[in-house]
């Protein structure tokens, strides 16, 4: 039979191991929530990439029509185009504004109206589906000139300006086009993130490469690039998009974007998204020159797998209840096998479960007691009284008794106190005190007498042994008793 010790043991154990499964159970949870974050962004971002590409590979068909067209002597440019390339390139009249004729400003040489007429021409007949909405233009370097699409127009650059800083991607590209004889495919430019000059945002650009090869000699060379710029509130809108798509949330998520150039200008994406705890989801692909370095907020995280974290948690408080319930009827079965109804003592169950697991180390003595003429209260005052009487005793006795220390109901007005870590000159004291100290109780609109003997022993490996030695110290006093009650009487 378990005690009352090891009942609640058991509890300390249930409790702990159900905090740990609750732990466990909900941190499973929440990576599997983490895991799901780390996926949507990844098909979020898997949609803006669509966009991006597509972009990329209409720039790539104009770089590449536009490197083959100016080869072309005009006739055949004419030709293929549909145009009088001669004518168009030749005004210098800025305020005619027919739409066939473009707007030239004399410091625009004859070679770059060439290749402005000709994109002018490509993105005219471009339609409308396959034209990026973002800012998209061609330029040939930090000197050169860059040309914008949307607005059709030709500008020189002039100054520092990083927007189109690409000289050093001209020249590494031409030198593996001359080292290949012009056989190979150029990668596409990317920048790192910086500042644009004229909006002031962060921007990323990403650039198709306008190759001019000559076949008869084997020879390739660079002219430029097809470019287009990714403002913050551009990738913001993309980013919005694709969460709306998907039937996600933004709001729970950082998302930042950097290159694998380094040297770069913050950007966040969503920069009002912010909170006091996300975790990491590692960095996330976005093109071969850039990454994003994305956060899930707590929050995201607890609506992601709320059902299943609500689930988790109420299975778990269902056990914790059925287990509580259960422990509270079995301490009260054990309250009701060991202890003594009437003197709320420990019964003599209980006492040998108490004394099975009492170990030798600990200094214990045992103490005998029982009342002295309790017969004649019984006979005298009635069985009413000597219940009294012994529930009395019991409380006067239970005063004295410290944590880890049990007073147990033999049976009748046979008690046994165990106290332990003391020694046997203690022990005597405590009880003589007692003994002087208790003369009678209360009974009904009386006072009855009340005294009771002891016998004390010290523990010895079990119960039997010490409990006959103390018995016998017990008998020896009341005989003592009795004989100094009938010298008293002569």
């Amino acid at each position: 039979m378990k005690n009352t010790h090891q009942l609640k043991s058991e509890k300390k154990i249930f409790v702990i191991v159900l905090l740990v499964m609750l732990v466990i159970v909900n941190a499973f949870t929440l990576f599997i929530a983490f895991s799901s974050a780390k996926t949507n962004i990844e098909l979020v971002t898997s949609r803006v990439v669509d966009v991006i590409n597509q972009d990329t590979q209409n720039n790539r068909s104009i770089a590449s029509d536009l490197g083959a067209m100016l080869q072309l002597p005009d006739r055949l440019l004419n030709q293929n185009l549909g145009i009088d390339i001669k004518r168009l390139i030749g005004s210098l009249n800025e305020t005619q504004g027919e739409r066939e004729f473009p707007v030239w400003k004399a410091d625009i040489d004859m070679l770059h109206r060439k290749k402005f007429t000709i994109l002018r021409t490509f993105w005219r007949n471009f339609s409308n589906a396959n034209k990026s909405r973002f800012t998209t233009y061609y330029t040939d370097g930090d000197t050169g000139y860059y040309y914008m699409f949307n607005g059709e127009k030709a500008v020189k650059i002039k100054g520092s300006n990083p927007h189109f800083r690409i000289t050093g991607y001209i020249d590494t590209t031409s030198k593996m086009l001359k080292n290949n004889h012009g056989f190979v495919i150029p990668e596409l430019f990317y920048s790192n993130v910086y500042e644009d000059a004229i909006t002031h945002l962060p921007t990323i650009t990403i650039g198709s490469p306008v190759v001019i090869n000559n076949f008869s000699v084997q020879s390739s060379k660079m002219s430029g690039i097809i470019a287009t710029d990714y403002t913050r509130p551009d990738l913001s809108g993309l980013f919005r998009d694709a969460f709306t798509q998907l039937n996600l949330q933004h709001a729970g998520y950082d998302i930042g974007v950097h290159s694998q150039k380094g040297n770069d200008v913050p950007m966040n994406i969503f920069p009002d998204n912010t909170s006091w705890l996300s975790f990491a989801l590692g960095d996330i692909k976005l093109m071969n020159g850039f990454c994003l370095s994305a956060r899930v907020h707590f929050t995201e995280l607890l609506r992601i797998k709320l059902s299943g974290l609500i689930i988790a948690n109420m299975v778990m408080l269902f056990f914790f209840l059925i287990f509580i319930r259960s422990h509270k009827r079995i301490e009260s079965m054990m309250v009701k096998l060991t202890t003594d109804t009437l003197t709320q003592a420990l019964s003599r169950e209980g006492g040998k479960i108490v004394t099975d697991n009492i170990s030798n180390g600990r200094n214990t003595i045992l103490v005998t007691m029982d009342l002295n003429d309790f017969k004649v209260i019984n006979d005298t005052w009635g069985h009413h009284a000597g219940d009294e009487a012994l529930v009395f005793f019991a409380n006067y006795l239970l005063q004295s008794v410290r944590q880890g220390d049990y007073l147990i109901r033999m049976g009748g007005d046979e008690f046994v106190l165990l106290l332990q870590h003391t020694t046997l000159e203690q022990a005597r004291r405590l009880m003589d005190q007692r003994m002087a100290e208790l003369h009678a109780f209360p009974f009904e609109d009386t006072s009855i007498p009340l005294s009771f003997s002891y016998g004390i022993s010290e523990w010895q490996h079990d119960f039997t042994e010490s409990f006959k030695k103390a018995d016998e110290n017990l008998y020896q006093m009341k005989k003592q008793r009795k004989q100094k009650n009938n010298e008293s009487y002569a």
